[in-house]
């Protein structure tokens, strides 16, 4: 099961693909980054390029982050992060973007630099 640890969409839990194309980020790990960045996260600009369910770009938008773009290549993947912001209603502070990780980084037109970036690639991926 996996979940918004806290802040304003603390304890929704959160959909998740199955099968073996999109692992999620163990609680424990989350659960470590997110203890490390808390002081970072406030009004921050966001990317989670391999976003998967949205867990990572959503918990730091509970936390206190502006705004998050939540990228994945996958229709499936996207389905689910749209459907993880409309249960943490936290949409509206979501841009979720169906598109490839290198064709983003190379075309994307964004109003303000990252803050903070978490890139989590599938562990198949050759760069």
């Amino acid at each position: 099961m996996m979940r918004i640890i806290t802040g304003k969409a603390r304890g929704v839990r959160l959909q998740t693909l199955t099968g073996e194309t999109t692992r999620p980020t163990a609680e424990r790990t989350k659960e470590a980054v997110f203890s490390m960045l808390q002081f970072e996260l406030r009004d921050a600009y966001v990317l989670d390029l391999f976003a998967g369910s949205g867990q990572m770009g959503l918990e730091a938008i509970s936390r206190g982050a502006r705004h998050a773009v939540l990228c994945d290549a996958s229709g499936d993947a996207v389905a689910v992060i749209r459907e993880n912001a409309r249960r943490t209603r936290l949409e509206e502070a979501c841009e979720i973007v169906r598109m490839e990780h290198s064709t983003y980084l190379r075309t994307a037109r964004v109003p303000s630099p990252f803050d903070l970036v978490f890139l989590d690639p599938p562990y198949a991926e050759v760069f």
